[in-house]
């Protein structure tokens, strides 16, 4: 149970109970039973909610850009991703929206209802699993993956696989993930929310610090790596230096246009996003332009 270190002059000091989910599913499941009442999660999973009635807004953007397109070795074009699959984290994903992209770029055809040895078929697995799942492909029916850094690292370090690509190549500084919470807590816990996006950016800051100068912040790194993301420091060096991941904080301000360009991509050339979906009332900007006001 992280304590949230209080703000000089805030008067607010607050207990936050994190845990991890293991798919999407389960968060929104979460949020419409009450379980949870704050979530990091994608922005087009985030809209889709909302759209279909979930009382949350989204504070702000927690990075931008981050993830990798992991082959195995016997691709070398995206030609040999006919008659495959290719693995995202969840239908209404960013990853989801930059596969397609790219599969469109290269006039590759997008499985529908029906597979067939031309087409390539798109598969929502949990991130987690991705890599096992890939390891276990003696049939090689698995094109690639594509996942937030650093899951796959590993799998890559590994003989047999390689990063095709990071998605900054496919859109620079696209969104990611957003803090979005329940919008109860914008009456009940305003101060508590204020608290938590100033903390949030100031890791950001950091963050962002470090991969511009990274002697200046190797201590705070390695003290991350180790207390909160259980990861060995060099591990999470080479995903800030290699994944094309940033946290400039004037980045993670929710951008209505950005959210406009996913939604009609994925509404107009995927036809996953449902029409005439309204997102007034979604972002609450107001947290994150205080807290980049006081930087």
């Amino acid at each position: 149970m992280p304590r949230y270190i209080q703000r000089k002059g805030s008067g607010t000091d607050t207990d936050v109970i994190t845990f991890s989910m293991r798919s999407w599913e389960q968060i929104e499941k979460g949020f419409s039973s009450g379980d949870i009442n704050a979530a990091f999660m994608d922005i087009a999973q985030a809209m889709y909610l909302f759209d279909k009635g979930s009382a949350i807004s989204m504070l702000m953007f927690t990075h931008r850009a981050g993830s990798r397109i992991i082959v195995p070795e016997q691709i070398q074009r995206l030609a040999d991703f006919k008659g495959k699959s290719v693995l995202i984290p969840h239908r209404f994903s960013i990853q989801h929206m930059l596969v397609h992209r790219l599969l469109s770029a290269g006039k590759l055809k997008i499985a529908g209802l029906e597979t067939s040895e031309k087409s390539v078929d798109i598969e929502s697995v949990p991130c987690a699993l991705m890599p096992q799942m890939a390891n276990s492909d003696f049939d090689r029916d698995i094109a690639a993956f594509i996942c937030p850094a650093p899951f796959g690292d590993a799998e890559v370090e590994k003989k047999g696989f390689r990063n095709l690509l990071i998605s900054r190549d496919l859109w620079e500084n696209h969104p990611g993930s957003a803090f979005v919470v329940h919008q109860d807590l914008l009456k009940t816990k305003a101060d508590d929310l204020a608290l938590m996006v100033s903390c949030l950016l100031d890791s950001a800051r950091q963050l962002d610090r470090y991969m511009s100068s990274p002697d200046a912040a190797e201590k705070d790194i390695e003290s991350m790596s180790a207390s909160f993301l259980g990861l060995p420091v060099d591990q999470t060096q080479r995903v800030l230096k290699t994944s094309g991941i940033t946290y400039c904080p004037k980045l993670l301000a929710p951008d209505m246009e950005i959210l406009n360009t996913v939604l009609d991509y994925m509404h107009t050339n995927m036809a996953v996003m449902p029409t005439g979906t309204d997102l007034n009332g979604f972002i609450r900007p107001e947290f994150i332009h205080t807290a980049l006001s006081e930087l």
